[in-house]
Protein backbone atom coordinates (compact mmCIF):
# COMPACT_ATOMS: atom_id res chain seq x y z
CA UNK A 1 0.00 0.00 0.00
CA UNK A 2 1.14 3.36 -1.00
CA UNK A 3 2.30 5.80 2.65
CA UNK A 4 -0.57 8.62 2.60
CA UNK A 5 0.90 11.73 1.97
CA UNK A 6 -2.50 14.11 2.38
CA UNK A 7 -5.59 13.97 5.01
CA UNK A 8 -8.97 13.89 3.65
CA UNK A 9 -9.22 17.44 3.01
CA UNK A 10 -6.46 16.90 0.52
CA UNK A 11 -4.03 19.58 2.73
CA UNK A 12 -1.47 18.85 5.24
CA UNK A 13 0.33 15.79 5.58
CA UNK A 14 1.82 13.00 8.40
CA UNK A 15 3.97 10.87 6.39
CA UNK A 16 5.12 9.02 9.17
CA UNK A 17 1.85 6.47 8.89
CA UNK A 18 0.70 5.13 5.93
CA UNK A 19 -3.26 5.55 7.28
CA UNK A 20 -3.34 8.85 9.37
CA UNK A 21 -6.44 10.70 11.09
CA UNK A 22 -7.22 13.39 9.53
CA UNK A 23 -8.28 17.14 10.77
CA UNK A 24 -11.44 17.38 8.70
CA UNK A 25 -14.05 14.53 7.26
CA UNK A 26 -14.03 16.27 3.89
CA UNK A 27 -13.09 18.84 1.30
CA UNK A 28 -15.31 21.63 0.71
CA UNK A 29 -16.93 21.60 -2.53
CA UNK A 30 -16.26 24.16 -4.85
CA UNK A 31 -19.53 25.44 -4.43
CA UNK A 32 -19.09 26.26 -0.68
CA UNK A 33 -16.02 28.29 -1.52
CA UNK A 34 -17.74 30.58 -4.03
CA UNK A 35 -20.17 31.00 -1.33
CA UNK A 36 -17.91 32.09 1.20
CA UNK A 37 -16.03 34.52 -1.55
CA UNK A 38 -18.88 36.01 -2.94
CA UNK A 39 -20.16 37.00 0.85
CA UNK A 40 -16.25 38.35 1.37
CA UNK A 41 -16.58 40.72 -1.63
CA UNK A 42 -20.27 41.79 -2.10
CA UNK A 43 -22.13 41.35 1.37
CA UNK A 44 -22.09 45.06 2.85
CA UNK A 45 -23.14 43.62 6.30
CA UNK A 46 -20.88 40.40 7.47
CA UNK A 47 -23.52 39.17 10.17
CA UNK A 48 -27.09 38.89 11.10
CA UNK A 49 -28.20 39.22 7.59
CA UNK A 50 -30.49 37.48 4.77
CA UNK A 51 -28.06 34.41 4.80
CA UNK A 52 -28.30 33.69 8.21
CA UNK A 53 -31.99 33.29 7.51
CA UNK A 54 -31.81 31.39 4.82
CA UNK A 55 -29.34 29.13 6.15
CA UNK A 56 -31.74 28.68 9.69
CA UNK A 57 -34.83 28.16 6.95
CA UNK A 58 -32.63 25.80 4.98
CA UNK A 59 -31.90 23.55 8.85
CA UNK A 60 -35.53 23.84 9.98
CA UNK A 61 -37.08 21.97 6.96
CA UNK A 62 -34.26 19.94 7.07
CA UNK A 63 -34.68 18.89 10.04
CA UNK A 64 -38.23 19.30 10.62
CA UNK A 65 -37.57 21.00 13.64
CA UNK A 66 -40.61 24.62 14.73
CA UNK A 67 -37.88 26.63 15.60
CA UNK A 68 -33.93 26.71 14.01
CA UNK A 69 -31.05 29.40 15.78
CA UNK A 70 -27.80 29.66 14.25
CA UNK A 71 -24.59 30.38 16.63
CA UNK A 72 -21.20 31.00 16.22
CA UNK A 73 -20.54 27.18 17.64
CA UNK A 74 -22.76 24.03 19.27
CA UNK A 75 -21.16 24.90 22.89
CA UNK A 76 -23.05 28.19 22.57
CA UNK A 77 -26.12 26.41 21.40
CA UNK A 78 -25.40 23.88 24.80
CA UNK A 79 -24.63 26.97 26.40
CA UNK A 80 -28.27 28.77 25.25
CA UNK A 81 -30.09 25.49 25.97
CA UNK A 82 -28.45 25.29 30.09
CA UNK A 83 -30.29 28.92 30.15
CA UNK A 84 -33.66 28.40 29.10
CA UNK A 85 -33.66 25.28 31.42
CA UNK A 86 -33.92 27.77 34.00
CA UNK A 87 -31.25 25.84 36.03
CA UNK A 88 -30.15 26.93 39.42
CA UNK A 89 -27.31 25.51 42.20
CA UNK A 90 -30.67 23.82 43.63
CA UNK A 91 -30.93 22.20 40.66
CA UNK A 92 -29.42 18.39 39.60
CA UNK A 93 -29.39 17.76 35.71
CA UNK A 94 -28.20 14.30 34.31
CA UNK A 95 -25.67 14.53 31.87
CA UNK A 96 -24.27 11.43 29.45
CA UNK A 97 -20.73 10.82 30.73
CA UNK A 98 -19.32 9.42 27.63
CA UNK A 99 -18.96 12.97 25.21
CA UNK A 100 -17.29 15.74 24.56
CA UNK A 101 -16.51 18.24 27.56
CA UNK A 102 -18.41 20.53 25.34
CA UNK A 103 -21.62 18.78 26.68
CA UNK A 104 -21.84 19.66 29.97
CA UNK A 105 -19.59 22.33 30.93
CA UNK A 106 -22.22 25.17 29.91
CA UNK A 107 -24.35 22.76 32.65
CA UNK A 108 -21.73 23.48 35.47
CA UNK A 109 -21.64 26.86 34.75
CA UNK A 110 -25.28 27.22 35.92
CA UNK A 111 -24.12 25.50 39.61
CA UNK A 112 -26.46 23.16 39.02
CA UNK A 113 -25.69 19.85 40.60
CA UNK A 114 -24.20 16.96 37.49
CA UNK A 115 -25.24 13.56 37.53
CA UNK A 116 -23.26 11.43 35.51
CA UNK A 117 -25.78 8.92 33.21
CA UNK A 118 -24.18 5.24 32.32
CA UNK A 119 -23.99 3.97 28.95
CA UNK A 120 -26.15 1.51 27.22
CA UNK A 121 -24.17 -1.95 26.79
CA UNK A 122 -25.04 -2.53 23.06
CA UNK A 123 -25.14 1.12 21.60
CA UNK A 124 -22.30 2.73 23.86
CA UNK A 125 -24.88 6.14 23.74
CA UNK A 126 -27.07 7.24 27.21
CA UNK A 127 -29.14 4.13 28.81
CA UNK A 128 -32.70 5.85 29.54
CA UNK A 129 -32.75 2.58 32.03
CA UNK A 130 -29.71 4.20 33.98
CA UNK A 131 -30.71 7.85 33.66
CA UNK A 132 -34.11 7.25 35.06
CA UNK A 133 -32.71 5.39 38.34
CA UNK A 134 -30.79 8.65 38.93
CA UNK A 135 -33.57 11.15 38.59
CA UNK A 136 -34.27 12.14 42.11
CA UNK A 137 -37.01 15.17 43.12
CA UNK A 138 -34.06 17.72 42.53
CA UNK A 139 -33.29 16.91 38.74
CA UNK A 140 -34.66 19.44 36.34
CA UNK A 141 -33.10 18.34 32.73
CA UNK A 142 -32.02 15.70 31.03
CA UNK A 143 -29.00 16.17 28.48
CA UNK A 144 -28.63 13.25 26.01
CA UNK A 145 -25.61 12.94 23.53
CA UNK A 146 -26.68 10.78 20.05
CA UNK A 147 -22.56 10.01 20.30
CA UNK A 148 -21.03 9.53 16.76
CA UNK A 149 -23.92 9.68 14.87
CA UNK A 150 -26.03 6.89 16.93
CA UNK A 151 -29.61 8.00 17.97
CA UNK A 152 -30.09 7.40 21.77
CA UNK A 153 -33.50 5.98 22.70
CA UNK A 154 -35.43 9.60 22.36
CA UNK A 155 -38.78 8.00 22.77
CA UNK A 156 -37.82 6.55 25.93
CA UNK A 157 -36.23 9.36 27.18
CA UNK A 158 -39.38 11.53 26.36
CA UNK A 159 -41.64 9.10 28.56
CA UNK A 160 -39.04 10.18 31.27
CA UNK A 161 -39.22 13.91 30.75
CA UNK A 162 -43.14 13.52 30.47
CA UNK A 163 -43.29 11.47 33.80
CA UNK A 164 -41.06 13.61 35.84
CA UNK A 165 -41.58 16.98 34.27
CA UNK A 166 -38.27 17.62 33.10
CA UNK A 167 -36.53 19.77 30.24
CA UNK A 168 -34.26 17.56 27.77
CA UNK A 169 -31.53 18.84 25.57
CA UNK A 170 -30.27 16.65 22.99
CA UNK A 171 -26.88 17.20 21.96
CA UNK A 172 -26.35 16.34 18.39
CA UNK A 173 -23.17 17.99 17.15
CA UNK A 174 -22.20 14.80 16.10
CA UNK A 175 -25.19 13.75 14.62
CA UNK A 176 -27.13 15.67 12.01
CA UNK A 177 -29.34 13.67 9.73
CA UNK A 178 -29.43 10.78 12.60
CA UNK A 179 -33.18 8.99 12.94
CA UNK A 180 -35.34 7.26 14.76
CA UNK A 181 -38.22 5.73 12.61
CA UNK A 182 -38.01 8.41 9.88
CA UNK A 183 -38.02 11.48 12.48
CA UNK A 184 -34.67 13.67 13.20
CA UNK A 185 -32.89 13.61 16.10
CA UNK A 186 -32.84 17.32 17.23
CA UNK A 187 -36.84 17.68 17.35
CA UNK A 188 -37.76 14.95 20.16
CA UNK A 189 -36.39 17.22 23.18
CA UNK A 190 -37.39 21.06 24.22
CA UNK A 191 -33.89 21.81 22.58
CA UNK A 192 -31.41 20.30 19.83
CA UNK A 193 -27.67 21.58 19.50
CA UNK A 194 -25.88 20.71 15.90
CA UNK A 195 -22.25 21.28 15.65
CA UNK A 196 -20.26 22.54 12.49
CA UNK A 197 -17.07 22.43 13.76
CA UNK A 198 -14.59 21.84 11.19
CA UNK A 199 -14.18 18.00 12.15
CA UNK A 200 -17.95 17.38 11.83
CA UNK A 201 -19.65 16.16 8.54
CA UNK A 202 -20.49 18.83 7.89
CA UNK A 203 -18.66 22.51 8.36
CA UNK A 204 -19.32 26.09 8.26
CA UNK A 205 -14.96 27.65 7.93
CA UNK A 206 -14.15 25.53 10.94
CA UNK A 207 -16.50 27.03 14.07
CA UNK A 208 -20.35 27.13 14.25
CA UNK A 209 -23.43 25.43 15.13
CA UNK A 210 -27.45 25.66 15.64
CA UNK A 211 -30.14 25.29 18.53
CA UNK A 212 -33.42 23.90 17.27
CA UNK A 213 -36.44 24.73 19.94
CA UNK A 214 -39.70 23.21 20.07
CA UNK A 215 -41.78 25.59 22.31
CA UNK A 216 -42.65 29.30 20.55
CA UNK A 217 -42.18 30.56 24.78
CA UNK A 218 -38.80 29.46 24.22
CA UNK A 219 -37.89 30.50 20.56
CA UNK A 220 -39.34 33.98 21.59
CA UNK A 221 -36.32 34.31 24.26
CA UNK A 222 -33.74 33.14 21.68
CA UNK A 223 -32.73 36.40 19.65
CA UNK A 224 -32.16 39.04 22.36
CA UNK A 225 -30.16 36.24 24.45
CA UNK A 226 -27.93 35.07 21.71
CA UNK A 227 -27.53 39.39 20.44
CA UNK A 228 -26.57 41.16 23.08
CA UNK A 229 -30.29 42.01 24.30
CA UNK A 230 -30.52 44.06 21.06
CA UNK A 231 -33.69 43.84 19.27
CA UNK A 232 -35.48 47.28 17.60
CA UNK A 233 -37.43 50.00 19.53
CA UNK A 234 -41.33 49.09 19.92
CA UNK A 235 -43.59 51.09 18.18
CA UNK A 236 -43.48 53.62 15.31
CA UNK A 237 -40.74 56.23 15.65
CA UNK A 238 -40.97 59.66 13.73
CA UNK A 239 -37.31 60.07 13.35
CA UNK A 240 -35.59 56.66 12.69
CA UNK A 241 -32.33 57.76 15.11
CA UNK A 242 -34.48 58.75 17.84
CA UNK A 243 -33.24 57.97 20.39
CA UNK A 244 -31.05 55.06 18.93
CA UNK A 245 -30.33 52.82 16.17
CA UNK A 246 -31.66 50.24 18.06
CA UNK A 247 -32.71 49.39 22.04
CA UNK A 248 -31.34 46.59 24.30
CA UNK A 249 -33.13 45.25 26.66
CA UNK A 250 -33.81 41.55 29.13
CA UNK A 251 -35.14 38.59 28.01
CA UNK A 252 -35.28 36.61 31.19
CA UNK A 253 -35.30 38.50 34.77
CA UNK A 254 -31.55 37.98 35.84
CA UNK A 255 -29.90 36.87 32.93
CA UNK A 256 -27.49 38.69 30.85
CA UNK A 257 -27.52 38.46 27.57
CA UNK A 258 -24.50 37.06 25.50
CA UNK A 259 -23.08 37.44 21.88
CA UNK A 260 -23.54 34.25 20.05
CA UNK A 261 -23.74 35.59 16.64
CA UNK A 262 -22.69 33.47 13.34
CA UNK A 263 -21.06 35.47 10.45
CA UNK A 264 -22.83 35.87 6.89
CA UNK A 265 -20.40 33.92 5.45
CA UNK A 266 -20.21 31.04 7.24
CA UNK A 267 -23.90 30.54 6.35
CA UNK A 268 -23.81 30.96 3.20
CA UNK A 269 -20.99 27.80 3.71
CA UNK A 270 -23.75 26.18 5.45
CA UNK A 271 -26.09 25.88 2.96
CA UNK A 272 -24.01 24.52 0.42
CA UNK A 273 -23.09 21.85 2.98
CA UNK A 274 -26.17 20.71 3.86
CA UNK A 275 -27.18 20.07 0.20
CA UNK A 276 -24.49 17.29 0.73
CA UNK A 277 -24.89 16.66 4.17
CA UNK A 278 -27.12 12.81 3.35
CA UNK A 279 -24.78 12.00 0.35
CA UNK A 280 -21.87 11.97 2.88
CA UNK A 281 -23.43 10.81 5.99
CA UNK A 282 -24.69 7.72 3.49
CA UNK A 283 -21.03 7.50 2.55
CA UNK A 284 -19.96 7.08 6.00
CA UNK A 285 -22.18 4.58 6.68
CA UNK A 286 -21.47 2.38 3.42
CA UNK A 287 -17.89 2.60 4.55
CA UNK A 288 -18.28 1.46 8.03
CA UNK A 289 -20.50 -1.16 7.01
CA UNK A 290 -17.87 -2.58 4.84
CA UNK A 291 -15.44 -2.76 7.46
CA UNK A 292 -17.80 -4.36 9.86
CA UNK A 293 -18.43 -7.14 7.82
CA UNK A 294 -15.28 -7.66 7.08
CA UNK A 295 -14.49 -8.44 10.88
CA UNK A 296 -17.29 -10.49 11.39
CA UNK A 297 -14.80 -13.76 11.37
CA UNK A 298 -12.56 -11.85 14.23
CA UNK A 299 -15.26 -11.96 17.54
CA UNK A 300 -12.27 -10.32 19.61
CA UNK A 301 -13.36 -6.38 18.22
CA UNK A 302 -16.75 -5.50 18.22
CA UNK A 303 -19.25 -2.56 17.34
CA UNK A 304 -21.79 -0.62 18.52
CA UNK A 305 -25.37 -2.32 17.68
CA UNK A 306 -27.51 0.06 15.85
CA UNK A 307 -31.19 -0.87 17.01
CA UNK A 308 -33.66 -1.10 13.84
CA UNK A 309 -35.58 1.50 12.99
CA UNK A 310 -32.14 4.12 13.86
CA UNK A 311 -30.08 5.50 11.13
CA UNK A 312 -26.39 5.99 12.69
CA UNK A 313 -24.16 8.37 11.33
CA UNK A 314 -20.71 7.02 12.26
CA UNK A 315 -19.04 10.63 12.47
CA UNK A 316 -16.20 8.52 13.85
CA UNK A 317 -15.30 4.89 13.81
CA UNK A 318 -14.59 3.51 17.33
CA UNK A 319 -14.47 -0.17 18.20
CA UNK A 320 -14.13 -2.45 21.08
CA UNK A 321 -11.14 -5.00 21.90
CA UNK A 322 -11.74 -7.76 24.26
CA UNK A 323 -8.95 -9.83 24.53
CA UNK A 324 -8.96 -10.67 27.93
CA UNK A 325 -9.04 -14.06 27.56
CA UNK A 326 -5.34 -13.95 26.26
CA UNK A 327 -4.13 -11.29 29.03
CA UNK A 328 -4.35 -8.48 26.22
CA UNK A 329 -5.64 -5.22 26.28
CA UNK A 330 -6.46 -2.17 23.71
CA UNK A 331 -3.23 -0.48 24.39
CA UNK A 332 -1.18 -4.02 23.13
CA UNK A 333 -3.39 -3.85 20.01
CA UNK A 334 -2.84 -0.44 19.55
CA UNK A 335 1.20 -1.18 19.70
CA UNK A 336 0.61 -2.98 16.80
CA UNK A 337 -1.36 -1.25 14.65
CA UNK A 338 0.53 2.05 15.40
CA UNK A 339 4.31 0.88 15.20
CA UNK A 340 3.75 -2.29 12.88
CA UNK A 341 1.14 -1.32 10.34
CA UNK A 342 1.98 2.93 10.91
CA UNK A 343 -2.14 3.03 11.65
CA UNK A 344 -2.85 6.27 13.52
CA UNK A 345 -4.87 5.07 15.76
CA UNK A 346 -6.79 7.08 18.37
CA UNK A 347 -8.35 7.15 21.70
CA UNK A 348 -10.97 10.30 22.18
CA UNK A 349 -13.97 10.89 24.80
CA UNK A 350 -12.48 10.05 28.21
CA UNK A 351 -14.50 9.63 30.49
CA UNK A 352 -15.40 13.19 31.42
CA UNK A 353 -15.65 12.41 35.15
CA UNK A 354 -12.18 11.15 34.65
CA UNK A 355 -10.92 14.59 34.02
CA UNK A 356 -9.20 16.86 36.63
CA UNK A 357 -12.00 19.89 35.17
CA UNK A 358 -15.15 18.09 36.33
CA UNK A 359 -12.84 16.46 39.41
CA UNK A 360 -11.68 19.66 40.75
CA UNK A 361 -15.28 21.81 39.96
CA UNK A 362 -17.11 19.08 42.15
CA UNK A 363 -18.26 16.51 39.65
CA UNK A 364 -16.12 13.45 40.03
CA UNK A 365 -17.79 11.34 41.39
CA UNK A 366 -19.78 8.59 39.01
CA UNK A 367 -21.61 5.30 39.18
CA UNK A 368 -21.03 4.41 35.65
CA UNK A 369 -20.29 0.69 35.54
CA UNK A 370 -21.02 0.11 32.06
CA UNK A 371 -18.44 2.62 30.66
CA UNK A 372 -16.00 1.73 33.69
CA UNK A 373 -15.89 -1.84 31.94
CA UNK A 374 -16.17 -0.74 28.47
CA UNK A 375 -14.42 2.36 27.86
CA UNK A 376 -10.71 1.54 28.34
CA UNK A 377 -10.62 -1.10 25.79
CA UNK A 378 -12.18 1.60 22.96
CA UNK A 379 -10.30 3.39 20.23
CA UNK A 380 -10.96 4.61 16.91
CA UNK A 381 -9.44 3.84 13.35
CA UNK A 382 -8.73 6.73 10.68
CA UNK A 383 -11.77 7.80 9.35
CA UNK A 384 -13.08 10.58 6.43
CA UNK A 385 -15.39 10.18 4.21
CA UNK A 386 -14.63 8.92 0.91
CA UNK A 387 -11.85 6.18 2.23
CA UNK A 388 -10.87 3.84 -1.09
CA UNK A 389 -11.10 0.30 -0.95
CA UNK A 390 -7.47 0.30 -0.80
CA UNK A 391 -7.22 1.73 2.43
CA UNK A 392 -10.25 -0.04 3.70
CA UNK A 393 -8.97 -3.05 3.01
CA UNK A 394 -5.75 -2.59 4.56
CA UNK A 395 -7.12 -1.22 7.69
CA UNK A 396 -9.36 -5.00 8.07
CA UNK A 397 -6.16 -7.13 6.94
CA UNK A 398 -3.88 -5.17 9.64
CA UNK A 399 -6.82 -4.81 12.63
CA UNK A 400 -6.91 -8.92 11.90
CA UNK A 401 -3.45 -9.32 11.68
CA UNK A 402 -3.22 -8.07 14.86
CA UNK A 403 -5.87 -9.68 17.20
CA UNK A 404 -4.41 -12.80 15.59
CA UNK A 405 -0.67 -11.77 16.29
CA UNK A 406 -1.65 -10.82 20.23
CA UNK A 407 -3.70 -14.75 20.62
CA UNK A 408 -0.66 -16.19 19.74
CA UNK A 409 1.79 -14.49 21.57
Amino acid sequence: MKTKTADASGRGSDTSFKVSAPGRLHPYSEEAIEAAVHVMRNVEGQTQGPYLKAFEDAFKEYTGANHVFAVDNATNALRLSAILCNLTPDDEVIISSYTFCATAIPFGKTGAKIIWSDIDKDSWVASPEDIERKITAKTKALVVVHLLGMPVDMPAIMKLAEKHNLRVVEDCAQAPGSMIDGRKVGTFGDFGCFSWHGAKNMTTLGEGGCLSVRSDEDAKLVPGIRHNGCRGFKGERERYWVPAMSDVDIDIDGVWPNNFCIGEAQCAVGIEELKHLDDINDTLITQANKIISAMEDTPEITFAKVPEGYKHLYHQFILHFEGTENGKNRNDLLDIMVNKYKIKCIVQYYPLYRYPLFQKLGAGEQDCPVLENWWDNSFSLPWWCGMDDETIDYLVSSLKSAVKELKSS
